[in-house]
């Protein structure tokens, strides 16, 4: 009889920090930790036996530029009546020594009317909508066969609201003698506002950017994690980039996030192929999934989470 697949041990967990805090101010910077890269690699080889995703970030706060005291100048009450008619073209600047444009230097505007506001052709959305059922069984069963959904760990915090879903493996699913192990995470964020909701979006975009073409020797997680190039999938919500990840143990899976409106997804694909017919064998037999292949079902999981969600 085909047993079901045990569960491996997860990646190692983050601290307590890093999680969101029910509402408090995100983190200001935007860089992956170190570490992170390495769990969000590894996390395919628990994702496809249906371990919880890790979703990091990092708290690291940016130290704020120290004020310094602007210089000041007594004037006499009283101006002398010999004043000359026109004054020198260059004035001294308040520093004591001369401007370089020939005029005082003036401050530049924090006038937040001069940002820009983010705008979307999305109607906001006020609650999230259960996430499982966002996805047709049709193509579930289609990505990830012999799959069963699960509620996902989608802790509230930063300001959203946030639900999400898992499909995961429940057998083996062996093809000519391969076993094809395929898993799909799904979370939905519902933000304040559409500005909100951008911040999300380019604090995550500035994630993948920064992990794009790099790799990552892990020696706590024993592999090397390789990252691909940002990918967009045009015509999804407002913006949508996508990063193909895998690592020497075989894994592989595509990160895909998208911004709509005053909503951000997050799409994980998970895959991996085992031609011995072992979830956790190591070696020659087992290889990652091609690119092309994770990415276009991370696309098809993108597209259709945002027709459920704006139909």
């Amino acid at each position: 009889m085909i047993q079901g697949p045990q569960a491996p041990q997860a990646p190692p967990v983050p601290p307590a920090s890093y999680w969101p805090d029910g509402g408090g101010e995100r983190p200001v910077s935007s860089k992956a930790p170190g570490w992170a890269k390495g769990v969000l690699a590894g996390a395919a080889a628990v994702a496809v036996l249906g371990g919880a995703l890790i979703a990091v970030r990092n708290v690291g706060q940016e130290t704020p530029p120290v004020a310094l005291p602007s210089p000041s100048f007594d004037l006499p009450s009283t101006l002398p009546s010999d004043l000359p008619s026109t004054l020198p073209s260059s004035l001294p600047s308040s520093s004591g020594l001369p401007s370089s444009s020939g005029a005082p230097s003036e401050a530049p505007s924090s006038d937040p009317a001069e940002t820009p506001a983010a705008t979307s052709t999305f109607a906001p959305l006020k609650a999230v909508p259960e996430v499982c059922d966002l996805l047709p069984a049709s193509l579930t069963r289609r990505l990830a066969p012999k799959s069963q959904s699960a509620p996902g760990v989608q802790k509230d915090g930063y300001g959203a609201l946030r639900k999400g879903c898992e499909w995961t493996q429940a057998s083996k699913n062996i093809k000519n003698g391969t076993l094809e192990s395929r898993a799909i995470h799904l979370a939905v964020n519902v933000w304040p506002s559409v500005e909100a909701a951008r911040d999300d979006a380019d604090f995550n975009f500035d994630s993948m950017k920064d992990m794009a073409g790099t790799k990552e020797d892990n020696p706590g997680l024993r592999f090397l994690s390789t990252y691909g190039q940002m990918k967009d999938f045009d015509g999804v919500g407002d913006e949508t980039h996508a990063m193909y990840t895998q690592n020497l143990k075989g894994t592989s899976n595509v990160w895909a996030y998208i911004v709509m409106g005053n909503t951000t997804i997050n799409v994980r694909y998970f895959g991996t192929d085992n031609k011995n017919g072992q979830i956790l064998a190591e070696g020659k037999d087992t290889e990652p999934v091609a690119e092309d292949v994770l990415m276009k079902g991370a696309q098809e999981v993108a597209e259709q989470a945002v027709k459920a969600l704006t139909s």
